[in-house]
């Protein structure tokens, strides 16, 4: 399986110490040099710009793609575009992806996507975790924003999304 991911899951999941659960689901994942750049910016989490200093050997950093769809650079930014094209180019199983930009336009290209609570309610169908509490939690501690319907829904979902 070759999972690529976007910023905003990893940020997520940092911010919650559930990072750990990447690696659990799916062994390895792919990340654009785009997405570490975003992440080391001064004005990302220190938890996040601390991640990726020394990421796990799970993690793995791709250099900068040497082709581009121009129209993602347009629409999305930097990160979100450059995940879309190196799961394109990779041909990614998954693409791990929250805004709603990003995942429209990854859906339009024939790529399979899926956002932070598609993750914990994989987690919690294997057992790993609590899906409300971690939930409740990422609420909580982060600015991560779904309603109530597309919380449960994903919860509903798990067994298919993953």
């Amino acid at each position: 399986m070759i999972v690529v991911s976007d910023t905003s899951p990893l940020r997520y999941l940092i911010a919650i110490g559930q990072i750990d659960l990447l690696r659990r689901l799916f062994g390895q994942i792919h990340c654009p040099d785009a997405v570490r750049l975003e992440a080391c910016h001064p004005a990302a989490p220190a938890s996040l710009r601390e991640f990726f200093t020394t990421p796990p050997s799970w993690l793995v950093i791709l250099p900068p793609s040497s082709g581009h769809d121009p129209t993602l650079s347009v629409e999305l930014d930097p990160g979100e575009a450059e995940a879309i094209w190196v799961a394109k180019e990779m041909r990614a199983t998954l693409l791990l992806m929250d805004e709603r930009r990003g995942r429209r336009a990854a859906t339009a290209r024939g790529l399979r996507v899926a956002g932070t609570l598609n993750l914990l309610a994989e987690a919690s169908g294997r057992g790993i975790i609590d899906y409300r509490t971690v939930v409740a939690q990422l609420r909580q501690e982060t600015n991560f924003r779904a309603t109530d319907s597309i919380v449960e829904e994903a919860l509903r979902r798990s067994s298919q999304d993953v």
